[in-house]
């Protein structure tokens, strides 16, 4: 089973077919993912926005109230003057304000210095003996310098229950008394549920700075009331009080709760609107069902699209590896010409002519013995030639599997060079320009296919560059570097590259700065029959390749030499003869002769 999977994995139409359906499938849940994100944001910015609003009109609702109750107590204030001194005529008073504001107000009275009173209520009015709990309410009527209407902190009161008291310090009859008025909070509370518009997720209540509740939020499941307390979380409300923020995030409960107050300035008392977001989550259990079904039908379109375009890559591209199959049997007689106008069908017209050309030199290399020397030199250019071909097919299905399908022309665009650089004529000589060019353009392609930057450091004469070099001389150096001095491309280094003029000769050397070797096994390099056979022998012929065409067209003197040490790197020399320097002497000799 393991062998199955690992083969289907190596294999570039499954892994292309892989990466094309995650890129596709990831792309559409983020899509969703954020789709779904901003319609949650926009539905609970719009409840936020509700809530506060629904804030400003409680606010707006207690300053009414305020209102009410501070122009009671002045038109009681007034009148007092006209009542001369007649305490039936303050008690009417007292009924008819009682009457007007029943549906507001608990009890409209007068507190007596005795501590009994002139009710309104027809409760107090039978029931208005002295009670020793009147007494902070008169009190808190003269402790006000200027008269002002006073208002009491929630309290137990006898005959109005939970409430809080508006009082005002006035005379009658010469006696000094104290009007007050109690809140009716059951008839206030149920206004503010209306206000609140009866929603289950946003609750209203009033609070004291104490954290005593005025009104309690109706019906929410968030907290409970003990001793006219919010409790939640083993927590008091004043906690909720002393926060220095305005709006803020709290959990009660164990449900989050985005939380808004702000303060009443005529009476100091903290308005709250609690918002739970039970509406928003039945939304969002309705739309996380329909983005599920989206999400399904975009695994339906992950599949189509990544079978698509698996199969437009995997089609050229397993066609040009069996045909360079055929001809890495030896079947030079290949036709891989396609009728694809895109970069493939040019890669295989540029292959085609490749071979043509192939063929053509064994037709020439029968002709005698200087053909056979050249038949010689491009058996062994095309031992260099065809794993570069498949690293390169390889770097295309690398490319291809990751999805960075820009970069498939570039590596086509540079395998075509190299194709172009080593058939468009067969000349074993190009200048050191060219090649250093071909050597770029294989670096290219090695760096897309090993995702390793492998850094060419030039240090190049600048008149060293029309200088004449073997076609193909650099490349399979470079090659080894990468391959043998950096773990087979596994590891970032760099590659200097220098060319220099010296004593008749032109001197380029290819050094590396990795693993480096023994000196028997440098030894071995440059040998047509070396002793150890376990060394690797791609590199002993690449090299062998390399320093035998040297010396086949220039002689004995000429070819490599190699230096290298464990853990310091590898620095392959060659040297080729000056033909520049070699002209000028032979005219100056001619010059001295005549």
């Amino acid at each position: 089973m393991r062998d199955w999977i690992k083969k289907w994995f190596h294999n570039i139409s499954f892994r292309l077919f892989l990466v094309c359906f995650v890129f596709v499938l990831s792309s559409e849940a983020i899509l969703s993912g954020l789709s779904y994100r901003y319609i949650k944001n926009e539905i609970t910015s719009s409840q936020l926005n509700q809530a506060t609003q629904l804030l400003h009109k409680e606010e707006e609702y207690i300053d009414l109230y305020f209102l009410l109750v501070q122009n009671t107590i002045g038109q009681l204030s007034t009148s007092a003057a006209s009542w001369r001194n007649d305490l039936t005529a303050a008690q009417a008073a007292l009924e008819n304000a009682y009457r007007e504001n029943a549906i507001m107000l608990t009890d409209v009275y007068v507190i007596r210095k005795d501590l009994s009173i002139l009710g309104g209520n027809p409760v107090t009015k039978v029931i208005n003996d002295s009670r020793d709990d009147r007494d902070p309410i008169y009190k808190m009527a003269y402790s006000n310098a200027y008269g002002a209407v006073t208002v009491s902190q929630p309290y137990q009161n006898f005959f109005s229950g939970w409430t809080v008291t508006f009082t005002k310090a006035i005379t009658i009859a010469g006696e000094p008394m104290a009007v007050a008025v109690d809140l009716n909070l059951t008839a206030m509370q149920e206004r503010l549920q209306k206000v609140g518009g009866g929603s289950n997720d946003l609750q209203l209540g009033i609070m004291d700075k104490e954290g005593r509740v005025i009104l309690e939020p109706a019906g929410s499941r968030l907290f409970s009331i003990v001793d006219h307390r919010l409790r939640f979380d083993d927590r008091d409300g004043r906690e909720l009080v002393e926060s220095k923020d305005d709006v803020f995030t709290d959990h009660m409960n164990g449900t989050a709760v985005t939380i808004m107050k702000s303060i009443n300035p005529r009476t100091k008392w903290i308005v709250f609107a609690f918002y739970d977001g039970t509406t928003l989550q039945t939304s969002l259990k309705r739309m996380e069902t329909f983005f599920i079904g989206l999400l399904l039908l975009g695994f339906l379109l992950s599949v189509l699209t990544a079978g698509f375009v698996a199969r437009m890559i995997r089609t050229p591209v397993y066609y040009l590896i069996r045909k360079i199959n055929q001809v890495g049997h030896g079947d030079l007689n290949v036709n891989i010409s396609s009728a694809r106008r895109d970069e493939f069908g040019k890669l295989a017209a540029t292959f085609d002519d490749m071979l043509g050309q192939i063929r053509t030199l064994i037709e020439h290399v029968n002709r005698g013995e200087r053909k056979k020397k050249e038949l010689e030199i491009q058996v062994l250019q095309s031992q260099i030639n065809p794993h570069f071909l498949y690293n390169t097919l390889g770097s295309i299905s690398n490319v291809v599997a990751f999805g960075r399908y820009h970069e498939v022309d570039n590596i086509i665009e540079a395998l075509i060079s190299i194709l172009e650089y080593g058939i468009t004529e067969f000349s074993d000589r190009v200048n050191l320009e060219q090649e250093l060019r071909n050597v770029k353009d294989y670096l290219y392609i090695q760096q897309i296919r090993y995702d390793c930057e492998f850094e060419l450091i030039e240090e190049v004469d600048p008149v060293t560059l029309e200088l004449p070099v073997l076609r193909m001389a650099l490349q399979p150096i470079v090659e080894n570097s990468i391959f043998h001095g950096y773990a087979g491309g596994r590891k970032p280094g760099a590659i200097r590259l220098s060319a220099v003029r010296r004593d008749g000769n032109l001197i380029v050397e290819v050094e590396d700065q990795g693993i480096g070797m023994t000196p028997d096994k440098t030894t071995e390099l440059l040998l047509e029959d070396p002793v150890g056979r376990n060394f690797d022998h791609r590199k002993r012929i690449g090299l062998y390749n390399i320093h035998q065409r040297i010396r086949l067209n220039y002689g004995e003197p000429y070819g490599l030499s190699v230096w290298s040490e464990p853990g310091r790197g590898t620095c392959v020399t060659l040297t080729f003869p000056d033909d520049t320097a070699q002209n000028q002497l032979e005219e100056r000799g001619r010059g001295e002769a005549q």
